[in-house]
Order: C-alpha cells, then structure tokens, then sequence
C-alpha cells in the first residue's frame, strides 16, 4: 500500500517540478497512471516559485511580457546568447473526474511540455481503463501562456518586435501495456507564429527567408518501459524517443532520436526523491541562408527534486525542491542556448 500511493503521488507531481529542465525532450517520465476505483473529483496542485537563468537568442518574452528573456536590440548574430536571471510563480494542477462503472476518467490540467520555448501547455482529456490490455488516453493540448519570440531575430541595430507564439495540438498514450510496464505515446502540436518575419532585416531572398520559417508542426514518439526493484522503493524508467520539427522553414526543420531515463527513489512515508537525466541529437534538414551551413544540435538535460511531507506539521502538504540543468548545443552558435533552474513549492492531492 505505501508503494502504491507513493508512486501515485510521484505521478502527479513529477511533471511539473522535473519538467523543468526536461520537457523540452517531452514529458517526463514517472510512475504510472493510477485511476481511483470510485466515482467522483480527484486531482493536485502545486503552487511555489522558481530562480531561472536563461540562455536565448530567439525568446523575447516569457508569460506574456512577464518576464524579459532577451535584448530587444543585438549587435551580434553570430555568437552565444547572454544569460538573463528572473524569479517566476508555478502554478501545475490537475483536476479529475472519474465514472467507476466504466472505468473511465476525464480531466484537464497543466504541464511544461517544452520548456526551452516557454509555451505552456493545457490539457483537457480521457482516460479508460481497458482491463487487461491497459490505459490509454487522448488528451487536446493548447497554450494556456504563450511565449513572445522576435519576429526576426537577425536584426542587428535596431529595436527588434516581439511576436506571440502558441501551439495547439493532440497527444495519444497507452500505458501499462498488457499489464506491463510498457507505455507508448504519441503527441503533435502545431505552432503558430504571429508575425513570422525571420530574415527580412538582412535583405535576404523570398526563398531564402521561406528556409527560416518557424511555423509548422512538432511530432513526437515515445516508448517507455518502468521497472520496480527493490520491493518497489526503486522505480526506474528509461525511454526512448524520436522528434520531428515539421517546420515550414527547411533550415528551421530537423528530426532525431533521444533516450532518458528517470529514477525514484522512495526512501520513507516522509523522504522520496527523483532524478532525470535526458540526451537527444538533432539533425537539420537544409542549408541556413544566413550562415551558410546546415545546422546539428545536441541536447543534455538533468534534474533533482526531493519531496518531504507534512512539513511544519502540514499533514496533507508536502514540500519539494528542485535544481535542473538543460543545454542545446547548435553548431551555429547563435542557436545555443541554457536553462538553470532552482524551484521551490508545496504539493497537495485531493
């Protein structure tokens, strides 16, 4: 019993606190769905705060101008971002509702589905029990709080504009395969730019600002497999994963392959912890117009979150505390770019 509502706890609050600094490689891995076998509301919340340091040449603005992520005017197009600091509210929940006789859940929340872009997204799905062949889920995914990013980011010496950028889309799941530990998903989201303007500033061609267009869709495919050792204390997930940037823009548009692996650890009723480490190589589809050369990307992430329960006698609340790293690596360097992220915030599940 202690194994089973602590893995379910883990499953509601490790999207939000590892996502982090790993959702940029897709949701993160957790224990899995676990559906209440009575009718009525269930659900979690986690509210806090958290300390960024973020690396961007194409962001602008997170939350809706909330907070400054770039310069709104750049010298330089051909090295590293700067780095900008920002303390910024958390608020991830989930509210259910399960029909026992059916076996069948509906719900709608929040998650940081890809971090490194800043768009936050919504959730609105179903989950059914099918018995022996497992879970599986459709779930419709919008942006509750868009980022801005600038609507051509090569201009140099002037004041650049700010554009809002949002994704809409879908994401399919079937978890505990067969009554196994297997999982597969399946999610695609299309992104929207309001005023895409890349290259404009630099006098480049028609066809050659089409290769910088950032608009289209991104697709992902996952498989997973948990495995508990240890009487359960242990949960160990590795997964791996392909990721697809249909871009409109040929020099913008890149696909590849990436594995991670998420490890629990339930030390006691008070202490649990959780680790992730992620890696995925990227390779783009054309020539950059504007350097002249086709860009590869690697990603690395890492993070730690501890959970403590009951903290200042707060029975039904419980504490955690995160530190995560994640770098994109580009080989045009004005790609580059980090988030380090040191978050606090109290969990409660209802």
């Amino acid at each position: 019993m202690f194994v089973k509502r602590k893995a379910e706890f883990l499953k509601a609050a490790v999207p939000m606190l590892t996502g982090l600094c790993l959702t940029t490689f897709g949701s993160p891995v957790n224990a899995v769905t676990i559906i209440p076998e009575k009718s009525g509301l269930s659900g979690y919340v986690n509210v806090g705060a958290g300390v960024l340091d973020i690396e961007s040449n194409m962001i602008a603005k997170l939350a809706r101008g909330i907070v400054d992520v770039g310069d709104a005017v750049t010298d330089d197009i051909s090295g590293e971002p700067d780095n900008e600091s920002a303390v910024v509210p958390m608020l991830n929940f989930e509210l259910s509702y399960t029909f026992a006789s059916t076996r069948t859940q509906i719900y709608a929340g929040n998650l940081l589905e890809d971090f490194l872009t800043f768009d936050l997204s919504a959730l609105a799905g179903v989950r059914q029990d099918a018995g022996g062949a497992g879970i599986f889920g459709l779930a419709l995914v919008s942006t509750s709080l868009a980022a801005d990013v600038w609507e051509d980011p090569y201009q140099t010496d002037v004041k650049r504009r700010d554009t809002e950028r949002t994704g809409e889309g879908y994401r399919l799941t079937w978890e505990r395969m067969f009554g196994s530990g297997f999982e597969m998903e399946y999610s695609s989201k299309s992104i929207d730019i309001d005023n895409e303007r890349s290259g404009q500033g630099l006098g480049l061609s028609t066809g050659q600002r089409k290769l910088l267009d950032r608009n289209g869709d991104l697709n992902q495919f996952k498989v997973s497999y948990e495995a508990k050792l240890g009487e359960g204390r242990h949960i160990l997930t590795p997964s791996l994963e392909f990721r697809e940037a249909d871009l409109d823009g040929g020099a913008m548009a890149s696909d590849g392959y990436g594995a991670s692996l998420n490890y629990i650890y339930l030390h006691n009723p008070r202490w649990r912890w959780v680790f992730n480490v992620a890696y995925q190589d990227m390779e783009y589809d054309r020539s950059n117009p504007v350097y002249g050369e086709r860009d590869d990307a690697q990603r690395f992430g890492a993070s730690a979150t501890v959970f403590y329960s009951a903290p200042f006698g707060w029975e039904p609340w419980a504490l955690n505390l995160t530190a995560g790293y994640f770098t994109e690596d580009h080989d045009i360097e004005f790609y580059d770019a980090s988030v380090t992220a040191f978050t606090v915030g109290l969990f409660r599940r209802f």
